[in-house]
C-alpha cells in the first residue's frame, strides 16, 4: 500500500485483490452514469425545511439546485454570477439588492424571475404565519395539523426576519431593505421553491409568468385562503415520499435534476438540458446509493457497481479497502468534536454548586479542562483514520472548521489538581458526561478523558439518560455537566454563533452567560463587513475560552474512496478523479459536487 497527500488530504492508493473473489463486470452501459454511495438519506428539496437540511438532502440539493450564493467549507460566501449578482448597496439601513440573470432558468425551462424570491422572502421572514411551529428535541414539526389548518411555512429565518417589507421589483432587480444590521446578509436568500409551480398546482394559474404573479399577488392581498394552501405546499411538495410518486415535481436550476427516488434507497439525477450556468453536468447520470452499510459499499466498490463511496471512516473499512485493486482514497475531517460545559444545570461547573462563588466554579471548569488529553485524543482516536489530524483550536466550528481559533490549553493534570485544591474544592469532583456512546470515536474519547481526569480528582461518569442523547441536551440540563458532542456548520454563521452564545441564546444549552461574550457576538452580528468577520469571530472565541467554556479536540475523520480512472474502461465505465473528502456536517456541499460538473 503507497500513501501519498494531495491538496491537504491523505491519499491511498491501495493494491492487491481480495483472494478468491470474483470481479463482477460492470454494465457496459454506464459509461455516462456515476454511482456514489453514502449513508445519508434524502428528505426534501426544500432547504426550509428540517427534511431538506439534513445531510442527505443537503447533499442532493446541492448538485440539483444553482442559486445566487453557496457556503464554502470555511463559511466563506461563493457567488454565481451566471445566476445572478448580490449587492450591498447601502449600510443605513442595510440594503441588498438582486439581480437575475437571463440564463437563470428553472429545470422545466421557465426563467427564474423575482417572484421566486418575494415567495422565499415571504416564507423565511415569518411575516405571514399565524401558526407558530412546535418542534421536538430532533427538530422535527409537531403540531402539523394546527399548521396545516392555518398559514404557517413554519422556516423563519434569522436573517430575513429583519426584512419587514416586501422586497421592491424592479425588472430583473429584487431590493431588500432590514431593519437592522444583519452580518449574515450574503447569504440570507436564494431561489428554493418555484413560485410557477406553486402557482400553477396551488392556485390553478396555467400559465407560468401569471402563475408566479399570483403567488405574489396572493402575498400582496394577504389572501388567507390561498396563503393557507401555499405555505402547505410550500413545506411539503418536495419531499421524497412525494417525488417518489410523481419526479417531475422537482423542479430545480442546477446542472442537473431529479428524475427518480426511492425513499432510503437511491436518488437518481440526470443532466438539466435547460442549465445555461458555468458549471454544467459532467455526466448524464449521478446515482446516489444510500441502502449501503459501509462494508458493502467497499463490496460495490470492488465490484465495479459504485465509483465513489464515503462509508463511515473506521478501522474495519480500511482494513477492507487495503485489498481492493485500484482504488484512491482521502481522508479528512468533518465536524467538529468539543466538550461544552454546563454552567446553569446545578452541577461541577454551574456557580450555584459553590454558593453562587462564580470564581471557584471558573476554577473548577479550567481545571477539568486542563486534564483533557487533546493530543492523545488525535493520536489514539483520529489519526489512525486521518493521518493530518491535528488539534483543533478553533472553537466556533458552526461558522467553519477554522472560525474562532485560541491557543489551547496544555493538558497539565499537576496544575490542574493544585488548581482544585487551591480553590477548596472538595474531590473528587463527579463530571456526568452527555454523549452518543455509539460512536466509536466519542467512547474513546470519553475513556481517555475518564481516565486522565481521575488523576487530577474528576470522577468522570457517563450520564444517566433520561430521555435520548438529543432530547436531554437541551430538555435535560440539569443531568448532565458536559456535552461532549460534533459541531456542524451552519448556513448563517453569525446567526447560529449568536443563539449558541449569547445569553438566554436559543440554541445556548449550557446556560453559558458573559457581558464579555454579549459584546462580542452583538460586535459579530452586526458587522456588515465581510472582510473584518474572522477578528469579530476571535473576539468572541476568546471570551469562551477565558471563561473556559467550551473546548475543541479534533474534527471527525471522514473518508471518500474512488475507483481509480482507467483508459481501458472508458467507454464502460465513467472516469472520475479528485473526489474531495465528503464532510457532511457541511451545510452546503455545493463545492464538493465540483468533480461532477464540467466548466462551460
Amino acid at each position: 500500500m503507497r500513501r501519498s497527500s494531495v491538496g491537504g488530504a491523505a491519499l491511498v492508493v491501495l493494491v492487491g485483490l481480495v483472494g478468491g473473489c470474483t470481479q463482477v463486470e460492470p454494465d457496459p452501459e454506464r459509461a455516462g452514469t456515476v454511482v456514489v454511495a453514502v449513508d445519508a438519506d434524502f428528505g426534501s428539496l426544500n432547504a426550509g425545511t428540517s427534511q431538506g437540511r439534513t445531510a442527505g438532502s443537503t447533499l442532493v440539493r446541492s448538485l440539483v439546485q444553482s442559486g445566487f450564493v453557496s457556503v464554502e467549507e470555511d463559511g466563506s460566501p461563493a457567488f454565481d454570477t451566471s445566476f445572478g449578482t448580490v449587492e450591498k448597496v447601502a449600510d443605513a439601513p442595510l440594503t441588498v439588492r438582486y439581480t437575475i440573470a437571463e440564463t437563470a432558468t428553472w429545470s422545466d425551462g421557465v426563467p427564474v424571475t423575482p417572484h421566486d424570491l418575494v415567495l422565499e422572502w415571504a416564507a423565511r421572514s415569518g411575516m405571514y404565519d399565524d401558526v407558530v411551529p412546535e418542534v421536538d428535541a430532533a427538530g422535527e414539526l409537531t403540531n402539523g395539523d394546527a399548521l396545516d389548518a392555518g398559514v404557517a411555512f413554519a422556516a423563519t429565518s434569522a436573517a430575513l426576519v429583519h426584512v419587514p417589507q416586501a422586497p421592491a421589483v424592479d425588472g430583473a432587480t429584487v431590493t431588500l431593505v432590514y431593519d437592522a444590521p444583519v452580518a449574515d446578509w450574503a447569504v440570507a436568500l436564494d431561489v428554493n421553491v418555484p413560485a410557477h409551480v406553486l402557482g400553477t398546482s396551488v392556485l390553478g394559474v396555467e400559465d407560468p409568468q401569471e402563475a408566479a404573479a399570483a403567488v405574489t399577488a396572493a402575498f400582496a392581498a394577504e389572501d388567507k385562503g390561498a396563503l393557507r394552501s401555499l405555505s402547505r405546499a410550500w413545506r411539503t411538495a418536495t419531499t421524497a415520499e412525494l417525488l417518489a410518486e410523481d419526479a417531475t415535481a422537482a423542479v430545480t436550476t442546477g446542472p442537473y435534476v431529479v428524475d427518480r427516488v426511492v425513499p432510503g434507497r437511491t436518488v437518481e439525477l440526470v443532466r438539466n438540458e435547460e442549465y445555461d450556468g458555468e458549471r454544467p453536468a459532467a455526466y448524464d447520470r449521478v446515482v446516489l446509493r444510500t441502502d449501503l452499510h459501509p462494508l458493502d459499499q467497499v463490496t460495490a466498490l470492488r465490484d465495479g457497481e459504485v465509483d465513489v463511496i464515503a462509508p463511515a471512516d473506521t478501522v474495519d473499512v480500511l482494513d477492507a479497502l487495503d485489498d481492493v485493486e485500484d482504488v484512491t482514497t482521502a481522508a479528512g475531517g468533518d465536524a467538529t468534536l468539543q466538550l461544552q460545559l454546563q454552567v446553569a444545570g446545578g452541577g461541577a461547573f454551574d456557580p450555584a454548586a459553590y454558593e453562587g462563588d462564580a470564581a471557584k466554579a471558573a476554577a473548577v471548569r479550567t481545571a477539568f479542562l486542563a486534564t483533557v488529553p487533546r493530543d492523545e485524543v488525535v493520536e489514539s482516536v483520529a489519526s489512525r483514520l486521518w493521518p493530518e489530524a491535528e488539534p483543533a483550536d478553533a472553537l466556533l466550528p458552526a461558522v467553519g472548521p477554522e472560525a474562532g481559533e485560541v491557543d489551547g490549553p496544555e493538558t497539565d493534570v499537576a496544575a490542574a489538581e493544585s488548581a482544585l485544591a487551591a480553590a477548596g474544592v472538595s474531590t473528587p469532583v463527579v463530571v456526568r458526561v452527555l454523549t452518543n456512546t455509539a460512536d466509536p470515536v466519542r467512547l474513546r474519547v470519553l475513556d481517555l478523558l475518564t481516565e486522565q481526569a481521575a488523576e487530577a480528582g474528576f470522577a468522570v461518569r457517563r450520564y444517566e439518560p433520561v430521555g435520548d442523547v438529543t432530547a436531554d441536551l437541551r430538555d435535560a440540563t440539569d443531568a448532565w455537566d458536559v456535552a461532549l458532542l460534533p459541531v456542524p456548520q451552519a448556513d448563517l454563521g453569525a446567526a447560529a454563533t449568536a443563539a449558541r452564545w449569547r445569553t438566554q441564546g436559543a440554541t445556548n444549552v449550557t446556560g453559558w452567560t458573559s457581558p464579555a461574550t454579549d459584546a462580542a457576538v452583538d460586535a459579530l452580528t452586526t458587522s456588515l463587513d465581510t472582510a473584518a468577520r474572522p477578528e469579530a469571530l476571535d473576539a468572541v472565541a476568546a471570551t469562551l475560552a477565558d471563561g473556559a467554556a467550551v473546548l475543541s479536540l479534533v474534527r471527525q475523520p471522514v473518508l471518500v474512496a474512488t475507483r481509480e480512472p482507467d483508459t481501458e474502461t472508458a467507454d464502460r465505465l465513467p472516469q472520475v478523479a479528485d473526489v474531495p473528502p465528503l464532510a457532511l456536517s457541511r451545510a452546503d456541499l455545493t463545492s464538493w459536487w465540483g468533480w461532477a460538473r464540467s466548466a462551460s
